[in-house]
Order: structure tokens, then sequence, then C-alpha cells
């Protein structure tokens, strides 16, 4: 028998059960992923920038180039959020909720998202905003590279959840649905559903 596909949905179908609930806070595990994909990614983006001599070098003094970097980063970090519930909305037609949950900004929904709705609204701000940022590199004046190379690293760096929580999705069946608490995520199966 064929498992119908499902929808996002507020209420969860009767035929579904809590089938794993990962808490990218408390889960050890997860949390050191986090911030080895962090640090990797950072470390990628000082490796290319010194192995091909990217030309970052800004004519500002710090006392510019710090505040525009720092005001940059705090705008694009609610721009981030604002994209995974722009997402959100247009694939369900409901208002996430937003949430400052230190280290982490979190937007999150009472829905029950499905597979595709679930990685598409994690991966979104990372790819739109990673086009914007590299496309902007060649546009800005040569002083301004400096401050969006740095958003364009912190964009792919700070994505870090979002990779996992999609990864996490690609690894469950079709059928499953996920609710995203924020910095948690609960998987749902069909109740005769087994994990592959």
């Amino acid at each position: 028998m064929k498992t119908q596909q499902q929808r996002d949905t507020l209420d969860l179908p009767t035929a579904y059960h809590r089938h794993l609930t990962v808490d990218f806070k408390q889960d050890r595990k997860y949390f050191v992923t986090l911030q080895a994909i962090f640090l990797a990614v950072v470390l990628t983006a000082v490796a290319l920038a010194l192995v091909f001599d990217l030309p970052l070098a800004t004519g500002w003094p710090p006392v510019v180039t710090i505040p525009v970097t720092l005001l940059s980063l705090l705008v694009y970090m609610a721009a981030h959020e604002a994209t995974h519930g722009l997402t959100l909305r247009l694939l369900t037609g409901t208002t996430p909720s937003y949430a400052v949950r230190f280290p982490f900004l979190t937007t999150s929904s009472p829905l029950h998202l499905t597979r595709r709705s679930t990685i598409t609204t994690a991966l979104s701000p990372s790819i739109i905003w990673g086009t914007v940022f590299f496309v902007a590199l060649f546009l800005v004046p040569a002083d301004a590279r400096l401050p969006v190379y740095i958003l364009l690293t912190v964009n792919f760096a700070g994505s870090a959840g979002d990779y996992l929580e999609a990864a996490l999705a690609l690894r469950q069946p079709r059928e499953a649905l996920f609710q995203d608490e924020g910095d948690r995520v609960d998987v749902f199966l069909p109740t005769a559903q087994e994990p592959r």
C-alpha cells in the first residue's frame, strides 16, 4: 500500500507519531557539528581570500570599516530570519514567529511541514543571500568589498544549523513531517513507517 504524500498542516495527522527530536542547542553531537561547519566555512573563506589574493583591501579607516561591518551583520541576521519567515509564508500562507535564543536568532512555526517545505525553508536564506552577496562583490566599490566578503562568509557559516536541518530532513522518509521550533526540530512519521 502506497503512503499518500502529506501536505503542510497545523494538526498532526492521527496516524503519525513523534519519531525524533533534535535540539541543536542541547544535543552535543549536533551542537559540535554545527560549530565545526561554521568554523570550516570561515577557515575556507579566509584560505580562499589568501590563496587567490582576493582584492579585499579597503581605504576606509577601521573606525569606519568596523561599524559598517557590524551594522551590516546585524541587518543581515534579521534579513536571514525574515527570509525563512517569508519562505514559510509563501509556502504555507501562515505567519511564523521569531525569537532570540542566544546564540541564535530563530524562526519557528506551529505547522507540521513536509520534507520539501522543510528543506526549502531551511536553505532559502543561504541560497538567496549567498547569491546577493556574491554578485555584490563585483558591483560594490572596492572599499566596500571587505564588509561584503565578511557578509558572504557569515551567510554560509551562519547557515550551519540550516544545513543540518536540511540534512536531517533528507535522511527521513518522504512521508515524514517536521515541526521547527527554532532551535529544535521534531520529526513525525506514520505509525507503521520505520525509517529507511
